[in-house]
């Protein structure tokens, strides 16, 4: 009985504003009629069920024409965009940030500003927020506070979310006609062209029988899709995650609304071009070619979301989305660390994946991938060790078991990447027992200036710095696997990097080598080597996570947290390494901070090691895992052209490694 009263009330809501939208309409159509007749122009009016539609814009009655097609839209279902959503899953502080909205107050980036409004009344789409960062404004015309408005509307009922919502979209568009690249970039940009669509076609079918959502707003949403689909279609980029999150905005705009004339041709461009980009920008072991985890995870979802997107709407998806799609996530999962977050590499932020990872092992039915993300709780154990290396992208994780409080370490001897990268070649990430050691210390920020410098630069990684130098920044990928410079066995993993592409500013030449190698369970050996055509100072850096209580002794560095796990930072013996720990220092170089997400800095203990160097030579650090205060350790090398011999002693533990040092490294 509820359920019938609540269909009654829905179609009588629905007639009365047809009945009320056929008037107000002519007014309106008359003081846009430009937008109107090329809307109706590009809609396939001889579809059968648009007859009403045809009928009113043959005798060009707009005003008629336009009524018949809102209500054509309140008695349509798309099976792609169900207008009856469950109840999104919205707690208070998400209701507040919607409230925030109404007062045009937005928070974007973890940076809150009110936005100004033009004298004639709507908001400034220009407004770059409190920073001065074009980046906020890219956020606010990206339309993601219209998902704000509503989710609180679905989640409250309360129509004052869905006039928001309205309104907002109605002043964008007629603030923002259809602009080329460049002629109003903090607009107009496909990005966020992608982004909204994606809002607009939720809250359209969502809006439906809301009578808030006004005829008018519904006509001039329509109006702009067209728009829209030639932006993504003409001017999306060639290549990186924005073509893939371009392209889906494309899907979206012809799977929302087919009764466009070229609706079909968008989603099909929209596959076909994303099929080819596939195979360009996803390497064989999964790995996207920006090499940045956050990117690779955008581009993951928007491949995976115009598959679904594809599904839901009855139309056939390529088996190779499926195929590449299940190997991107593959890499997403086996380079998840023990606390269920994915690398902080190049420009990503810190992410917890672990629950996107379950859910897409249901999908394909990877048992393995559960047991990952679930620390061993469900799901079937990986076979062979539990590290994992991805030769094309030219990283190695090394992992102590796949339990929760594992040891887990992050080794990049590949390619910089094609895009969003750093000045990183070399660096080593270490979790120890559970938690963040030593860290990449993540990006920051995308203004050019002193902060950018040091987060994308050599001098925020666990490298080397040659006279004070960083190295190039260049982008380059591979076009075969690096498969000598990975090995993993039963009981060890290698790894082995060179980085000789110069260091910026430097006179001469010098180019480092570097070796890990993991004793699963038990310590890292890390060897460098530097070559070089004349005296060098060198610094090596060790970023510690801003957690970790950093204390220094006999050149060791140790973080000393009680009941947490922790490294220590042993350098060979018989090297005179001078070293201090620096945190939160701004002068008279950036140095010891790391950032979580975009806009976030914090102070970060960094042990920075310095020596002078006549000639070439070799070296060693011993890294140590432990829960609670590390025990004392040591390590002596000696090397015989590329053999280095590794004498080890941890508390009573003594043991002798050698070592190859070269692209083909081997252990005896």
């Amino acid at each position: 009985m509820h359920r019938f009263k609540s269909i009654v009330a829905v179609g009588l809501v629905a007639a009365l504003s047809t009945a009320f939208a056929q008037e107000d309409l002519a007014d309106f159509a008359k003081s846009n009629s430009e937008r109107i007749k090329a809307l109706f122009d590009s809609i396939d009016l001889q579809k059968p069920e648009l007859a009403s539609v045809q009928a009113a814009a043959v005798k060009q009655d707009w005003g008629k024409a336009c009524a018949s097609l809102v209500e054509y839209y309140q008695n349509t279902a798309n099976p792609a965009f169900p207008s009856l959503l469950p109840k999104p899953q919205v707690d208070a502080a998400a209701i507040a940030k919607a409230d925030a909205v109404l007062n045009d107050t937005f928070t974007f980036y973890d940076l809150t500003d009110k936005v100004p409004r033009r004298p004639e009344g709507g908001l400034d789409w220009n407004h770059t927020g409190p920073n001065s960062d074009k980046e906020w404004a890219w956020a606010l015309n990206r339309h993601f506070h219209l998902d704000w408005l509503l989710d609180a509307y679905l989640t409250t009922g309360d129509a004052k979310y869905a006039a928001a919502w309205d309104a907002q979209v109605r002043d964008w568009i007629l603030q923002n006609p259809f602009a080329e690249p460049e002629k109003n970039p903090l607009v107009w940009r496909g990005l966020e062209t992608h982004f909204r669509v994606r809002a607009w076609a939720r809250g359209f079918y969502a809006l439906q029988h809301e009578p808030a959502f006004s005829p008018e707003t519904r006509i001039l949403l329509l109006s702009s899709i067209p728009d829209h689909a030639r932006y993504l279609r003409n001017f999306h980029k060639q290549t990186s995650n924005w073509i893939a999150m371009e392209l889906y905005g494309l899907a979206v705009a012809g799977v929302a609304w087919p009764e466009f004339r070229d609706a079909a041709a968008w989603v099909d461009y929209s596959v076909g071009r994303l099929t080819k980009e596939l195979d360009a920008q996803v390497y064989p072991d999964g790995a996207q070619m920006e090499l940045t985890t956050s990117y690779h995870r955008v581009t993951l979802s928007n491949f995976q979301s115009i598959s679904d997107l594809l599904q839901r709407a009855g139309r056939p998806v390529p088996g190779q989305f499926r195929d590449t799609i299940e190997r991107m996530w593959d890499y997403l999962a086996y380079t998840l660390d023990p606390t269920g977050y994915s690398p902080l590499n190049n420009d990503s932020d810190s992410a917890q994946n672990a629950q996107r990872i379950d859910e897409a092992a249901r999908s394909f039915n990877r048992p393995d991938w559960t047991y990952i993300a679930t620390n061993g709780n469900a799901g079937e154990c990986p076979k062979d060790p539990p590290s994992r290396g991805f030769p094309w992208a030219g990283q190695l994780v090394m992992r102590s078991g796949w339990q929760k409080d594992a040891d887990w370490a992050f080794f990049d001897v590949g390619p910089a990447g094609i895009g969003h990268r750093h000045a990183d070649k070399l660096h080593l990430s270490v979790v120890s027992h559970g938690r963040d050691v030593l860290v990449d210390s993540g990006r920051y920020t995308y203004v050019g200036g002193d902060w950018r410098r040091y987060f994308v630069g050599t001098a925020s990684h666990n490298t080397l710095l040659v006279d004070g130098k960083g190295q190039v920044d260049k982008p380059y990928s591979v076009t075969e696997p690096l498969d000598q410079q990975i090995v993993i066995a039963p009981e060890y993993d290698l790894g082995y990097g060179i980085y000789d592409s110069g260091y910026a500013g430097l006179e001469g030449t010098a180019t480092h080598e570097r070796l890990v190698y993991y004793k699963r369970g038990q310590y890292w050996i890390v060897l460098d080597r530097i070559n070089t055509d004349r005296p060098r100072s060198i610094t090596a850096l060790w970023h510690f996570h801003p957690d970790c209580t950093v204390a220094l002794g006999n050149l060791t560095a140790a973080s000393t947290n009680d009941g947490a796990g922790n490294v220590r930072v042993v350098p060979s013996e018989g090297v005179d390494w001078s070293v201090l720990v620096v945190s939160g220092q701004e002068q008279p170089v950036i140095q010891g901070w790391w950032s979580r997400e975009y806009n976030h800095k914090v102070a970060s203990p960094t042990a920075v090691y310095k020596k002078a160097m006549d000639t070439s030579a070799t070296f060693a650090w011993l890294i140590v895992p432990s829960e609670g205060v590390p025990p004392d350790a040591k390590i002596r090398i000696k090397s015989v052209g590329d053999w280095v011999d590794c004498r080890v002693k941890i508390g009573q533990t003594r043991d002798r490694v050698r070592l190859l040092f070269s692209d083909e490294p081997r252990k005896n």
